[in-house]
């Protein structure tokens, strides 16, 4: 083989190795660029932040517990627990950022409460339950990260004593009455997340009724708009009456089209809620850190499948857009 044929060859190779690098270079800038579009919105990183953390939850489980804390699997499952609970709190954070979108969704003036429709006053009674979750959700992540500062009038920063701790009825009654009402910072934390999710099961119930009337217009719709130019169209003649009938029929095909994935994503959100209704539940209920409805596993079971249906709707919606 003559070397003229050899530097022909290197020069093919080469041109072709540099081609692959700039359709990777271009396919790797393009994925950051969309992305950072994507991360844009707050509610698509706590989407993101969920995902994650229940995932962690799901591979936990992978690993068999031995019941030896020196087993191998065993400290693998704790350490992905751990991190799972980092990235709870971390969402607890995020939460902080909440309160003022949940304001600013809130009519003032009260005219959404004048007009007749339906959607609007049932998007402002969503609105006040967020106004109502968001601050009982930092209070009790302020009771439960830092517990030794009074953060209300009826907190106290140490657990309230037991009869154990006193030595004679007299101080034993005298501690009673003074911690009549007394909360500890635990039991405050607990009953403010019990009443926030209180408020966040009104959200999601609102939010399927939401759902299912924005449905029911997607539906309805087409149907009022062509019964309207039908009649029109019965005062012409037939030749004109067949092509208004035509042209209907092209429209809605149109109209459908676009409201096709309105209806999916309506549809998506309806299973989230649905799946996210009974893990709410158990954690509005009074006694839900020590006496829990559901068990922790059918709890973090249905918030994964939850989060892998929302993670699916913000990528699917984001496409669409």
């Amino acid at each position: 083989m003559t070397p003229g044929r050899n530097c022909g060859q290197n020069e093919v190779v080469n041109s072709a190795l540099c081609g692959k690098k700039s359709s990777a270079l271009k396919f790797l800038k393009a994925f950051l660029s969309g992305y950072l579009k994507f991360i844009e919105s707050p509610h698509r990183q706590d989407s993101i932040l969920k995902t994650a953390q229940y995932s962690l939850w799901l591979l936990s489980k992978f690993y068999p517990n031995s019941g030896t804390k020196r087993d191998i699997p065993h400290r693998i499952a704790k350490s992905l627990l751990n991190l799972q609970g980092e990235i709870s709190w971390a969402r607890y954070l995020f939460r902080f950022f909440g309160l003022p979108a949940a304001i600013n969704g809130v009519d003032l003036t009260k005219n959404d409460w004048v007009t007749r429709n339906n959607s609007k006053r049932l998007g402002q009674v969503m609105s006040w339950t967020m106004v109502a979750y968001y601050p009982l959700e930092h209070l009790s992540y302020l009771f439960w990260k830092a517990p030794d500062i009074r953060w209300l009038p009826c907190a106290l920063p140490r657990p309230i004593p037991t009869t154990d701790d006193v030595t004679s009825c007299q101080i034993r009654d005298r501690s009673r009455n003074s911690n009549r009402n007394f909360y500890s910072s635990t039991q405050l934390a607990s009953k403010a997340s019990a009443w926030s999710c209180r408020f966040w099961v009104a959200w999601l119930i609102l939010d399927i009724v939401r759902c299912t009337l924005v449905l029911r217009d997607i539906q309805q719709t087409p149907h009022s708009s062509g019964t309207k130019k039908t009649a029109t169209g019965a005062k012409d003649d037939d030749l004109q009456q067949k092509d208004s009938l035509e042209k209907q029929e092209m429209v809605l095909h149109q109209y459908l089209d676009k409201q096709i994935p309105a209806v999916r994503t309506e549809h998506l959100q309806i299973i989230r809620n649905m799946l996210y209704i009974l893990p709410a539940i158990n954690w509005s209920l009074p006694e839900w850190d020590t006496q829990p409805w559901l068990s922790g596993d059918v709890v973090n079971g249905f918030c994964w499948l939850e989060s892998v249906v929302g993670l699916y709707q913000g990528i699917r919606d984001f496409k669409h857009t």
